[in-house]
């Protein structure tokens, strides 16, 4: 088949959960059918360089990449955001909303026969007008109204929350509508599905999970940095931040009264300020920014973190653990959706005591730390993407009709 795929950030590089199931699930479709891929192209941090888009046509029958319309510029975002006061559209649908992008996709449209439309999360359903004569698919990361009402409840500013609230009920309207203009819908989880079937969803759904690459993540055998705690996740994401802010300032204060010379390792980009300036002065506060490759933090750390408050979907910084065979202390939002079990494979806490309490329990018991590995590493086999992209591909056939 033909295939159109269409994505809100570039596949390539890996530096996150959204690129990594992106890029999995898109060459996987590369594997089996022609794909043209168009998206968006995000912070100049992780600035889209040649090679990466050589590696990305590589695998693919075309590649054609866009900024976002929005200035990510404080003053141009704020800008934005006042002027969507008075859209209909949630801002996250708004503004991916490119003249540039519409008149490609109309183009590859006119130009070649398509079989099937790919379109990688729900924002990208304003181009929906541009395709609708052809067979479809939507692909949700996320329950999109889940995280942001889950935002709004969380955030202390009041004129935040407002905002947000308007969001979300704008979002709740949009998402509705739009995923039930698709042929077939893909969740992450059986949890996301239900929840969209509660929504009001009526198109068939399939479960995707999000995956891993087991042979990639696996256990290295590095000499572990003792009482070390590890925080894998690019904190200039809202969900992120939240979370790590959480850890830092209500939880780590409690480890270290019982462990002062646990180490906190923090990897991934825009560390908030607090935890940067720690770093600078204690040795046991490390910050690394980004990184080509977490597998020598992950494999060298006594516990994985993820202490997530706000989202929904599933998050791949687990299964990436897992696969290297590492004991984890998760929120019950951080794993939601996923096939753990706590004392198991994975250790669940929701108040910042029972959360130090389960890193201590990881830290001071070699039986249960080593049993977590193993369990964990148990666990991450049953999510290889090899397996995953099957479910992915016959949703594609039945979507296009069996052809």
């Amino acid at each position: 088949m033909n295939v159109l795929f269409l994505s809100t950030k570039s596949p390539y590089p890996l530096i996150n959960g959204h690129s990594l199931r992106t890029y999995h699930t898109l060459r996987d479709a590369a594997r089996r059918h022609d794909v043209t891929l168009v998206t968006f192209i995000q912070q100049p941090e992780h600035e889209l360089k040649p090679e990466h888009i050589e590696h990305l046509k590589s695998f693919c029958k075309e590649v054609h990449t866009f900024p976002i319309p929005v200035d990510q510029s404080r003053a141009k975002l704020a800008f934005s955001l006042g002027c969507n006061l008075f859209s209909d559209l949630p801002f996250v649908a708004s503004k991916y909303d490119s003249p540039a992008m519409r008149a490609k996709i109309r183009e590859i449209i006119a130009n070649n026969k398509i079989d099937l439309v790919h379109v990688d999360l729900l924002p990208l359903s304003v181009y929906l007008s541009e395709f609708f004569h052809l067979p479809k698919i939507l692909v949700n990361h996320n329950v999109e109204s889940i995280r942001l009402q889950r935002w709004a409840e969380s955030d202390p500013s009041t004129l935040k929350r407002a905002f947000l609230k308007l969001q979300w009920q704008r979002l709740c309207r949009f998402e509705k509508e739009m995923v039930n203009r698709f042929d077939r819908c893909i969740a992450v989880s059986e949890l996301d599905r239900d929840v969209l079937v509660g929504m009001g969803i009526t198109i068939p759904i399939s479960v995707v999970p999000n995956g891993t690459n087991t042979e990639f993540f696996k256990p290295i055998g590095r000499p572990p940095v003792e009482n070390s705690v590890l925080w894998l996740g690019h904190m200039d994401v809202h969900t992120n931040r939240d979370a790590v802010l959480y850890f830092w300032r209500e939880i780590c204060p409690l480890i270290r009264q019982r462990q002062p010379d646990a180490t906190m390792i923090f990897v991934g980009t825009a560390p908030p300020r607090e935890i940067a300036e720690a770093a600078a002065s204690d040795p046991r506060v490390r910050v690394t920014g980004f990184v080509d490759d977490i597998r020598t933090y992950v494999d060298e750390a006594r516990v994985v973190v993820v202490p997530i408050r706000i989202g929904s979907g599933t998050r791949l910084k687990i299964l990436d653990a897992m696969g290297m065979g590492k004991a984890i202390v998760s929120t019950s939002v951080g794993c939601e959706g996923l096939a753990v079990e706590h004392g198991r494979n994975i250790l669940v806490a929701d108040t910042p005591e029972a959360f130090a309490d389960e890193v201590m329990s990881v830290l001071a018991n070699r039986d249960l730390r080593e049993a977590l590995e193993r369990n964990a590493r148990e666990c991450a086999l049953t999510y290889d993407w090899g397996r995953l992209c099957e479910e992915q591909e016959r949703t594609y056939q039945a979507a296009a009709g069996g052809t």
